[in-house]
C-alpha cells in the first residue's frame, strides 16, 4: 500500500475522508477502505490515532485522534446496542461480529469483521479500545500458501486430530480456511463439514461446493456452548468437524470428543512450536478428566503444524512451518511414556520425521520468498 514516512520514521497513509467524525456510515467506509488495503487489524481507541496493520507494518491513517464521543458511537453502531458501553464499564470485554453489505442488490462485496472491545487506560482517564479484524469472505487457497504436500497427505489420511498452531496473527485461520476450501472444491473428497467458531472468522457461502457440504455455527449465538455444538454434530453425520480455535477446557474437551467419535477434526491453538502444542493441550484438559482425555487425544492425533510469518521479498509476508505427521509408531511411543516427556519426544520427532523451522527457513530462502537478511534474523530466533 502507498504510505509516506515521517521524519521520526512513522508510516502514514491518511484515508480519503480524514477529519470526519466516526458516524455509523463514515465508520463503515473507513473500515471497508482499510479492508480493501489488506489490513489484518484496525485499531480505534479513545484519544489515539486510528492505525492499521498491513503486512506486518503499523500505519497511521487519521490526522486527528479519536474523540470519546466518536469511540462511543462507533461501539454502539457495531454492537447494535447501548448495552455494550455498560458491559465495558463493568470490566467485561466484548467479542462480537460486525457485518454490512453496501451493494446488496447487485450481489456486491460484503464486509465482515470480528471486533474485540475493552475498557482501556488513557493517561489518568478511561477510554475504549477496539481492535477490528476482517473476516475473510473468500479464503486464500492452498496454492497461494506454499503448503507442504506432507501436511495435506496427513490431513487426507483418515479420521483423527489435526492441529494448526501459532502465535496471534501467524495465519492459522488462513491455513485452516485454505484446507477447508480444498476439501469443498475437490470433487474426489465427498465431505460433509460441520464448523463451530466463537466468533465466525471465515465465510464459505461463496466457495464452490463440489460433492461437499459445509455448515457453520457460531458458539454463543447459534448454539450456547462447544459441548452443544459437538452434540449437534453427532446427529448430522459429518465427515469433518472444525473447532475453529481451542482456547479453554470446554473447547479442548469438545475437540477431543469429536476425534474420539471417529471424525476428522481440524482446529487451531495458540502456541509457539509443536512441542508447546502438546504441553498446552495437556494443560487445557479439565483436571478431573485429564488422564482419560489426554489418552484419547494422543490416540487420535494425526498431525501437528506450527506456523510463523516472515517478511517476504514481495513486501508482504510468507508462511514457514514446523510440522510432524503423528504416525502410529509415534502415538504408541507417547502412550508408553509419561506425559512430562511428550513435548521433548515431539520435538525429536519434528527433527527426524517432519520439518523443523530451520529447514523451513532454508526452503523459503531457496525459493527466494525471503531475503538472506530475513533468513538470518529468523535463524537467530531459533537459537
Amino acid at each position: 500500500m502507498p504510505y509516506t514516512t515521517q521524519e521520526d520514521g512513522e508510516l502514514v497513509n491518511l484515508w480519503p475522508e480524514d477529519g470526519r467524525s466516526l458516524y455509523p456510515e463514515i465508520l463503515d467506509r473507513l473500515i471497508s477502505w482499510s479492508h480493501d488495503l489488506g489490513a489484518s487489524r484496525i485499531d480505534i481507541e479513545t484519544d489515539r490515532h486510528v492505525t492499521l496493520n498491513v503486512h506486518g507494518r503499523v500505519i497511521r491513517v487519521t490526522s486527528d485522534k479519536v474523540l470519546e464521543s466518536d469511540a462511543h458511537q462507533a461501539l454502539v453502531h457495531m454492537y447494535q446496542s447501548q448495552s455494550g458501553l455498560t458491559t465495558l464499564r463493568s470490566g467485561e470485554p466484548l467479542d462480537f461480529g460486525h457485518r454490512f453489505w453496501p451493494e446488496r442488490r447487485n450481489d456486491g462485496k460484503r464486509y465482515c469483521f470480528r471486533v474485540n472491545a475493552s475498557s482501556s487506560v488513557i493517561g489518568p482517564d478511561n477510554g475504549i479500545s477496539m481492535v477490528i479484524r476482517p473476516i475473510v469472505e473468500n479464503p486464500l487457497r492452498l496454492a497461494q500458501q506454499n503448503v507442504e504436500p506432507d501436511i495435506l497427505q496427513a490431513i487426507n489420511a483418515g479420521d483423527g486430530f489435526g492441529i494448526i498452531s501459532g502465535a496471534t496473527g501467524s495465519g492459522k485461520t488462513t491455513l485452516v480456511g485454505g484446507i477447508t476450501c480444498w476439501r469443498l472444491e475437490d470433487p474426489d473428497q465427498h465431505v460433509n463439514i460441520f464448523e463451530g467458531s466463537a466468533p465466525t472468522e471465515l465465510l464459505y457461502d461463496r466457495v464452490p461446493r463440489i460433492n461437499a457440504t459445509i455448515t457453520q455455527v457460531e458458539i454463543g449465538r447459534d448454539v450456547k456452548t462447544f459441548a452443544d455444538f459437538i452434540r449437534a454434530g453427532m446427529r448430522r453425520e459429518p465427515t469433518d468437524i472444525i473447532v475453529q480455535e481451542i482456547r479453554d477446557p470446554s473447547s479442548m474437551e469438545a475437540g477431543i470428543q469429536a476425534a474420539i467419535s471417529g471424525h476428522r477434526v481440524l482446529t487451531s491453538l495458540h502456541t509457539n512450536d509443536c512441542a508447546a502444542t502438546i504441553r498446552r493441550a495437556i494443560n487445557l484438559c479439565p483436571a478431573e478428566q485429564r488422564d482419560s482425555l489426554t489418552i484419547g487425544f494422543v490416540e487420535n492425533l494425526r498431525l501437528l503444524v506450527n506456523q510463523r510469518l516472515l517478511p517476504s521479498t514481495d513486501g508482504r509476508r510468507t508462511p514457514i512451518r514446523e510440522f510432524v505427521p503423528v504416525t502410529r509408531k509415534l502415538r504408541s511411543a507417547l502412550l508408553d511414556s509419561s506425559r512430562d516427556r511428550w513435548p521433548s519426544m515431539v520435538r525429536e520427532a519434528v527433527e527426524k520425521e517432519g520439518q523443523s523451522f530451520s529447514r523451513a527457513i532454508d526452503k523459503a530462502l531457496q525459493e527466494e520468498r525471503i531475503s538472506r537478511q530475513t533468513a538470518e534474523r529468523a535463524r537467530m530466533g531459533e537459537r
